[in-house]
C-alpha cells in the first residue's frame, strides 16, 4: 500500500507538471458523441497537448509507454491527433550500470554456475558489461559463447512489481478516464485493459519470446533474405534471453542507403510482413525501424519478438478477402467481406453509403502516393460502428508501422503492388503438391477411420433397434398390466357391492320372501364370481 501511494504521488506530480488535468477537462468539454474523422486543418492546440501527453508517458516509465503505444492505434478511445503523437513513444532510456542489474541475474539459472540458482557470466568466453541497447524493460549486452557471438537480453530488476503496481492504478482510475475521454459504452475498455495486461506479462517472459523466435525461424526457413536470430535455450530463462548476434544497420539509419537499395528493402519488408499475416497467420506486432536490421547482403533481420499477433483461419481468410477485394477494385467483395468480419448484416447499416465509402477507400489505396492508408479500415469501422476482432487493432498498428517505414524508404511505395505476388504465393502454398498430398492423406485417414468403424456403427444400430423393440414390449406389457389392475379393481368392487346388496336383501327378506330369494341368488353369485377370479389368478 505504501508503494502504491508513492506511485500515485508520482503520477499526480507528472500530470501536474505537464498540465494534463486541464487538457483532459478541455477534451471532455469538446468531446463529441462520434469520433471526429475529418481531414480538416490541423488543430495546433490539440497537437501541442498531445506532445505533452507523450512526454508525460515517457517520464512515467514502461507501463505508460506500452499503454501509449497500445492506445495510439485506438482512435475509438482517444482522438486521432493524440494517437499519431503516441506512435512516437520510444523506449531508449538511460542504462543501469551492471551492478544494478545483478539482482536480475540471480533469478536466472545457468548450468555450470558455481552457486545453485544463480546465473553466472563466467560461462561466457567474453561478456561486455556495457549495454549495447537499453530500454525501459530490459538491457542488451554483447558476449561470446563457445566462439560464437551472442547477445544477452536481461530484464531490469523489479520491473514486474512496477508494472503490476501501475496496472492496479490504471484499473483504479479507469472510470475517471472513461468519463473524461467520453468513451462510448459499447467499447470494451475492460477487454482492452485485460489484453494490455496479458501483452505486458508475455513481453516480460523471455521464454515466451524465445518460443516466438523459434516459430518465426521455422516460417522463414526457406527465405534466405529474412533472418531470425537463433535461441540458446540452455542459457535462457524467464528473465534472461541469449540469442545469436545479428550484425547489420538498424533501419532507422536508412538515409545512408541509396534510393535503389531503399526500394528493394521496402519491397522485402512489405512482402515478408504480408506473408506473416496472410500465409502464416502469425505476425510481428511491433515492427518499428529499431526492430529491423539491414544486413550486408541486402537481406533483413527481425528482432524483439515479445509482442506477436495471431490470426485464426477464419479471421485470416476474412481479412484477405477484404484485402483482395480492394486489390481487384471490387467494391461489393470488399464491402461484403468487411461486414462479415464485423459480424454485421447489410440490413444493419446504410449499405449504399457504406459501399460509397469502400469505393473511396479503394481509390485512395490504389492512387494515393506517398500517403499512409493502413488506418483507413479502422476509420471506416468507427464511422459505421462496426466491432472488429481484437486482433485487428493489433494488426492495424503493425501495418501502420510497416507502411510508414516503407514510405520513408520509398516515397512512391504502395502496399497494393505486393498483392499480386502474395496471391500467387498463397495459391502455391494452398495448392502445392505437398499440401495436396497432405490434405488427401488427412482426408483418407478420416475416411479410413469412418470405414473401420462402420461394422461397429451397424452393430450399434441393430442394438439400438433391439433395445427400442424391447422397450416397446416392456411398454406394452406395462400397459396390459395396468389394464388388468384396473379391471381387477372394478371386479372386486362389483363383487363387494353385490355381496353387500345380497346380505342387505337377505336381512330384509325375513319379512319379504321375494327379497330373501333375490338376496340368496345374489350372495351365491358373488361367491361364485369371487372363486372364479381367485382361480384365474392362480
Amino acid at each position: 500500500m505504501f508503494n502504491k501511494i508513492k506511485r500515485y504521488i508520482k503520477i499526480l506530480h507528472v500530470f501536474h507538471k505537464y498540465k494534463l488535468y486541464s487538457i483532459l477537462l478541455k477534451e471532455y468539454k469538446q468531446k463529441k458523441e462520434s469520433v471526429d474523422l475529418c481531414t480538416c486543418p490541423i488543430d495546433f492546440e490539440r497537437k501541442s497537448n498531445s506532445v505533452k501527453l507523450r512526454m508525460a508517458f515517457e517520464e512515467l516509465g514502461p507501463t505508460f509507454i506500452k499503454l501509449g503505444q497500445a492506445m495510439s492505434k485506438r482512435p475509438d478511445i482517444i482522438p486521432i491527433e493524440y494517437g499519431k503523437e503516441l506512435e512516437k513513444l520510444q523506449e531508449m532510456v538511460k542504462p543501469y550500470d551492471f551492478e544494478r542489474m545483478q539482482p536480475a541475474l540471480s533469478l536466472g539459472f545457468c548450468p555450470g554456475s558455481k552457486e545453485t540458482g544463480r546465473y553466472s557470466i563466467d560461462i561466457f568466453d567474453k561478456f561486455n558489461t556495457e549495454p549495447i541497447a537499453s530500454a525501459s524493460i530490459a538491457q542488451v549486452y554483447e558476449a561470446v559463447l563457445n566462439g560464437e557471438n551472442v547477445v544477452v537480453k536481461i530484464a531490469r530488476p523489479g520491473m514486474m512489481d512496477v508494472i503490476n503496481l501501475d496496472l492496479d492504478i490504471l484499473y483504479d482510475l479507469k472510470f475517471i478516464f472513461v468519463k473524461l475521454l467520453g468513451i462510448k459504452t459499447q467499447i470494451d475498455i475492460d477487454g482492452f485493459l485485460e489484453e494490455f495486461k496479458i501483452m505486458l506479462n508475455r513481453e516480460l517472459d523471455y521464454r515466451n519470446e524465445a518460443l516466438n523466435m523459434e516459430r518465426f525461424r521455422e516460417n522463414f526457413k526457406n527465405l534466405k533474405q529474412v533472418r531470425i536470430p537463433k535461441v540458446y535455450w540452455e542459457l535462457t530463462s524467464d528473465n534472461i534471453l541469449v540469442m545469436e548476434h545479428i550484425y547489420g544497420v538498424p533501419l532507422r539509419d536508412f538515409r545512408t542507403f541509396s534510393l535503389d537499395k531503399r526500394k528493394r528493402i521496402a519491397k522485402l519488408i512489405s512482402s515478408s510482413f504480408l506473408r506473416m499475416v496472410y500465409i502464416d497467420g502469425y505476425f510481428h506486432a511491433d515492427p518499428h525501424p529499431g526492430n529491423i536490421f539491414v544486413m550486408k547482403d541486402g537481406g533483413i533481420a527481425y528482432l524483439d519478438f515479445g509482442a506477436v499477433g495471431k490470426l485464426d483461419s477464419e479471421i485470416k481468410k476474412g481479412m484477405y478477402s477484404i484485402f483482395y477485394g480492394v486489390y481487384i477494385k471490387d467494391v461489393d467483395l470488399a464491402a461484403r467481406a468487411f461486414l462479415k468480419l464485423a459480424r454485421k448484416s447489410p440490413d444493419d447499416i446504410d449499405i449504399h453509403a457504406f459501399k460509397w465509402d469502400v469505393d473511396e477507400l479503394i481509390t485512395r489505396q490504389h492512387y494515393g502516393k506517398g500517403e499512409r492508408h493502413s488506418d483507413d479500415f479502422v476509420k471506416l469501422a468507427l464511422k459505421y460502428d462496426l466491432s472488429l476482432p481484437r486482433t485487428f487493432s493489433l494488426l492495424e498498428r503493425a501495418l501502420v508501422l510497416i507502411e510508414s517505414t516503407c514510405l520513408d524508404l520509398d516515397p512512391e511505395y504502395n502496399i497494393m503492388s505486393d498483392v499480386k505476388t502474395l496471391s500467387k504465393e498463397i495459391a502455391r502454398s494452398k495448392y502445392s503438391p505437398a499440401r495436396l498430398v497432405e490434405d488427401f492423406q488427412m482426408e483418407w485417414d478420416n475416411f479410413y477411420d469412418l470405414m473401420k468403424n462402420v461394422p461397429t456403427g451397424i452393430n450399434d444400430i441393430f442394438e439400438s433397434v433391439k433395445m427400442f423393440k424391447e422397450a416397446n414390449v416392456v411398454k406394452q406389457e406395462n400397459a396390459i398390466e395396468n389394464r388388468r389392475f384396473i379391471i381387477s379393481i372394478f371386479q372386486n368392487l362389483f363383487i363387494t357391492v353385490l355381496l353387500i346388496a345380497s346380505i342387505t336383501l337377505l336381512v330384509l327378506g325375513q319379512k319379504e320372501p321375494d327379497l330373501e330369494t333375490i338376496g340368496l341368488v345374489g350372495f351365491a353369485t358373488s361367491i361364485i364370481l369371487a372363486a372364479i377370479i381367485i382361480l384365474r389368478k392362480k
